[in-house]
Order: structure tokens, then sequence, then C-alpha cells
């Protein structure tokens, strides 16, 4: 037997949107550019999981592969926004571009997307449009983070007050926390 999942934003039975969406710089991409001739809307969205790392290696004549010369680093990493840009006239596309395209200003600016709570230190280096033959186009916004890595939500340290594991294995997590 077979289920469907509706995928219609708004439609799920919790009342929790199933809307990806993009905010850039403390804004949200998505709703800025939204009204009623009008929207841009997140599509998908890829690179967010991807780190590679800088591995300087060392040819040495008379031994089997190579000799890794430090510690590894870790590679910036590229986000790419895939979207659609859509208006009910010409000019209002071409002015909803121009807003975009200013939005998207700035260096090392916090990207992030709804469906996470973490950010990156993102600068656009390319919005890859294709031709525009009609009011309503799929482009691609493509980030570079010279700082590959994922930012969150700070979270508070504590001490713990003892200092063997017998002292602590019938205790919760809440007694231990000093206020």
């Amino acid at each position: 037997m077979y289920t469907f999942v509706d995928t219609v934003a708004g439609s799920n039975s919790k009342g929790e949107s199933l809307l990806l969406q993009t905010l850039f710089n403390g804004i949200n991409l998505d709703e800025r550019l939204t009204d009623k001739t009008g929207s841009f809307v997140t599509l998908t969205i890829s690179g967010r999981g991807n780190m590679a790392q800088r591995i300087t290696t060392i040819e040495v004549p008379g031994i089997h592969g190579t000799l890794e010369a430090n510690d590894p680093t870790w590679s910036a990493r590229e986000i790419t926004v895939k979207y659609q840009l859509s208006d009910q006239t010409k000019k209002g596309f071409r002015e909803r571009y121009n807003q975009l395209n200013y939005l998207l200003q700035g260096s090392k600016r916090k990207l992030a997307f709804t469906d996470e709570e973490a950010f990156f230190y993102a600068t656009l280096s390319a919005n890859d449009v294709p031709e525009e033959t009609t009011n309503s186009l799929v482009g691609e916004l493509v980030f570079l983070c010279s700082d590959p890595f994922k930012y969150g939500k700070t979270h508070q340290t504590i001490s713990l007050k003892k200092f063997t594991w017998e002292e602590y294995k019938d205790q919760k997590w809440g007694d231990l926390i000093g206020n």
C-alpha cells in the first residue's frame, strides 16, 4: 500500500510551513521579494554539507604514495541557491531583479536558511541567470564562504562540582548544573 505526503505549503496538519527560504544579511529574500504581483522562491540549496580539506603532499622518490607535509586545513566552500523569480509585468520583473541584486551586496554577510538554526559567512560570487525570455525564470545564486565553517547558537558551558563517575551515576543533568 502506498501513502502520499501533501507537499503544498501550509497544507500540513501542524500548520507549519514546508517552504525553504533564504536569509541573507538578516533579510528573508523570499518574503522581501514577494508581493501580490510577483515572487522570489527558494527552490533548492546545495553545498551546505560539502567539506573539503587542503592536503599538502610531497613526492618522495623510492617510496610508495606521498608524504603529508603538514596538518590539513579546510578549503573555502560554495553554496548554491536555486531560485525562481517572477512578476506579472516586464517592468516589475526588472525592478524585482534590481532589488535582489541590491540586497545581495556586501562581503562576509550572514547566510542562513529557514530549515536549520545555523548560518555561514558568505559573499555573493555569481547570480547566474538564463536568457530572459519571460517574466518568470529560474536562476542560481552562488555564494563563496571563505570561512568554511557553519555557525549556530552558543551553548552554556557548565562546570561539574565532583570528579568521579560514581558520584554522578544516579543524577540527572539538571541536578548537576549550578545556578
